[in-house]
This record gives C-alpha cells, sequence and structure tokens, in this order.
C-alpha cells in the first residue's frame, strides 16, 4: 500500500422518512411484510426478500436481493435485527443501505451488539460490505454516491487465526462515498478499506471524495482506517480504537479536512501519513496511548502540505508500555512536503490506572526534513520535549511554544 499514488481520472437522507418507515417497519411482522419492492418512499425492507435478522440464519441472498432490485436513489432497509452474513454484501451506485444503529465506543470486553450485520464463521470474501467500481461490479453507471447510514459490523464471530476480512472495503473509481453513524468492530482485517482497482485502462483508481460522519472503527486485525489516494475528503468524529495496525494509514489523499478525528490505544502509529500532494488538513483532531508516534509524517513529495491545528496528541508511545523508544506525539521524517502545526498540544502520562511507563519520550522529533514549523502550542515528552534529529532544512519552534 505504500505505492505512490496515481491521480483519479476525472473530478467530477431525509430524517422524516427514516422515522417513519422505522416505526412502521417494527410494528409489522414477517407474514405482514410487502411483496418485494419498494415503498413509497424508495424504501426495500430486506424481510419482504426473505431476511429474519433472528442472529442464526444466513440472511446473505434476501439482503443482497433486496439491494439489486434497487434504483438508483432507492433504500434498503434493515429493521432492528442481528443479520447473519456468509459472503460480502455488494452496495450498487447511488444506493443507500440503512440499518437502526451504528453503535459507539464499546470496549473489547463489552457484550457485542445484537443488531446490524455479522458475518458468520464460516464467511468467505474480502470483506463484509464490499463496494465496486463501475468496472469491477459490471454496473451500467458510474459508481457515484454508495451510501451505508445507522449500521454496526460486528466481526467478533470471525476466525481469529483465519483469512483477512475488511469490514468494509471500497475498490476502484467510486465517488463520494458517504458513511453516517456507522460503526465496524472487531473485524480481522482493516476497519474501512479504500483500495486501487489497478485494472483500469489509463492507470490505477481508488475512491475520492468520501464523506464521513459519526464513525467508529474498533479492534480491527490491521488498519483501522486505509485512505489509498482518496482525494478531496471530508472527515468528521471519526474514531478509531484499538487494532494491530496504525489507527490510520493515509497516502495520496490530499485537499482533504478531518475535523475531530481521533486514534486511540492503536499497537501502530495513531495516524500514519505517507506521499500525497496538496493540502491535508487535521482541525482539532486527537490520539491516545498509541504504540508507536502519535501523528508520523513521512512524504517525500515537496508539493504536499499538513496543517495542523488544535490538535491534542496524549501519552503516544506506550511501546509495549515500557515508553522510551524515541517515539512522539508528533514525528516528522525523510520529509519533503511541508508540515505547520499551531496551538499543538502534546502531553505525556501513564496510563489511566498509572500504571506502565508514561511516554511519549519526545514531544515533537524532527528528522532530515525540509521545512517543519510549530508556530504556537505546548509540548511535553517524558525525554525531551522538542528534538532536532539533524538534517533539516528549516525546522522552527515559535516563541510562544
Amino acid at each position: 500500500m505504500g505505492m505512490e499514488p496515481t491521480r483519479r481520472l476525472f473530478m467530477g437522507g431525509a430524517t422524516a422518512g427514516v422515522v417513519a418507515v422505522a416505526s412502521g417497519a417494527g410494528s409489522a411482522t414477517a407474514a405482514e411484510a410487502a411483496e418485494p419492492g419498494p415503498n413509497d418512499l424508495g424504501w426495500h425492507d430486506v424481510r419482504a426478500y426473505g431476511a429474519t435478522g433472528d442472529g442464526t440464519t444466513d440472511d446473505t441472498a434476501a439482503i443482497q436481493a433486496a439491494l439489486d432490485a434497487c434504483e438508483p436513489g432507492n433504500t434498503v432497509y434493515l429493521p432492528a435485527g442481528q443479520y447473519r452474513t456468509s459472503e460480502p454484501i455488494r452496495i450498487p451506485p447511488s444506493v443507500t443501505l440503512q440499518g437502526t444503529h451504528g453503535s459507539g465506543e464499546n470496549e473489547w470486553d463489552v457484550k457485542d451488539p445484537e443488531f446490524g450485520l455479522k458475518p458468520l464463521p464460516g464467511f468467505t470474501g474480502v470483506a463484509v460490505v464490499l463496494i465496486l467500481d463501475q468496472l469491477r461490479g459490471g454496473y451500467p453507471r458510474r459508481a457515484l454516491e454508495p451510501r451505508i447510514f445507522q449500521l454496526t459490523i460486528d466481526g467478533s464471530a470471525l476466525p481469529r487465526d483465519g483469512a483477512e476480512v475488511d469490514g468494509i472495503r471500497a475498490v476502484g473509481q467510486i465517488q463520494h462515498f458517504q458513511l453516517r453513524d456507522v460503526q465496524v468492530r472487531k473485524v480481522t482485517g482493516v476497519g474501512i478499506n479504500n483500495t486501487f482497482n489497478t485494472d483500469v485502462p489509463k492507470g490505477p483508481q481508488a475512491p475520492f471524495c468520501l464523506h464521513f460522519e459519526r464513525v467508529s472503527v474498533q479492534w480491527s486485525g490491521s488498519f483501522g482506517i486505509a485512505l489509498n489516494n482518496c482525494t478531496d475528503s471530508v472527515l468528521h468524529d471519526v474514531y478509531v480504537l484499538g487494532g494491530d495496525g496504525p489507527g490510520w494509514w493515509i497516502a495520496g489523499s490530499g485537499n482533504s479536512n478531518f475535523v475531530s478525528c481521533r486514534a486511540e490505544w492503536t499497537a501502530k502509529e495513531g495516524f500514519l501519513l505517507q506521499g500525497w500532494t496538496g493540502v491535508i488538513q487535521f482541525t482539532g483532531c486527537s490520539t491516545d496511548r498509541n504504540g508507536y508516534d502519535g501523528i508520523k509524517v513521512e512524504n517525500k513529495d515537496a508539493r504536499g502540505i499538513l496543517q495542523l491545528s488544535g490538535c491534542r496528541l496524549t501519552r503516544d508511545g506506550r511501546n509495549g508500555g515500557a515508553g522510551g523508544g524515541g517515539y512522539a506525539g508528533l514525528k516528522v521524517v525523510g520529509t519533503t512536503a511541508k508540515v505547520l502545526a499551531d496551538g499543538l498540544l502534546v502531553t505525556a502520562g501513564n496510563d489511566d490506572d498509572g500504571a506502565l511507563q508514561a511516554s511519549p519520550a519526545r514531544g515533537v522529533s524532527v528528522t532530515n526534513s525540509a521545512y517543519t514549523v510549530v508556530s504556537s502550542g505546548f509540548l511535553d515528552g517524558v525525554e525531551i520535549d522538542w528534538h532536532d534529529g539533524g538534517g533539516n532544512t528549516r525546522l522552527v519552534k515559535g516563541a510562544t511554544v
């Protein structure tokens, strides 16, 4: 995934309805469910296609039949219940998959939710939900505006020693992919994975113009969220907790805004940024107790700019509880892109119960980089607050830091 990204080829819910349909659907029995087809609001109830949501039955075929029956602009509705699946659910272009609830923060040992999509132990496929571009999906129209609202994806039944299964995977030239009030938890692969279609004749293409709001990814087996060339995107209140890799991997996703996004307790970096052109802006984003650096920047493209405004980086660099290791709240290494920060807060500390060693070792650490300016803020590292590793062309610490 570390390849230099290729620029894409082109640029290119009604609340009242949700309440009305949800209320009506919740009071109907399976026997009373309508015949297959949309209601007056363009909603397809999966029970009309044979889904049960009973937590046991394989509902894959029924859910897919409802999605395949949609016209552009239709919604497939999953009433309250737990829908078990055995292979990926595919969302066509301009279609919405609507659940009843997207879970918030749940620690690993809290009881798993009894609603949403839950893949069976024998699940086969690359992701619980799969979104394909026009070429891969064989659609008659471009892959515009697939949407997922109010849905929980629970991968807790997937074998921990089995194949990696992503929660949501979007592949290829997909524009304006939207998530709102969505949680992905305990999948064995990437929580939300956006990746290239390498079969495009004019070069690899990836999803772009993403819009995510109130999304959480918890305890994934790999990256929490992977953004691969997802340019011109806006992500607001998106939270990654735990997991076996970096919380966020961001590459080639210039001209994008991240507002109040967070990475906590991941095994590696909170945010790992590599190889982009254009501007990436972080506003009010935060980290806490990640295993490696809170934010690590590695970008050899001088056309890239990273702006951090009012970001808070706390107790990162846990290093397995030992601290040290040269980890930092903000680390910039081998970077020719410009990194600018204002109101940056890096604080050191122990775990909540006071156990383990305090971290991070360094507040800000910059090595072999072209242009890094921290104009204001508060920096606290256990070993050193401001680390100049040498080889820097311009490294500035503002007078008010």
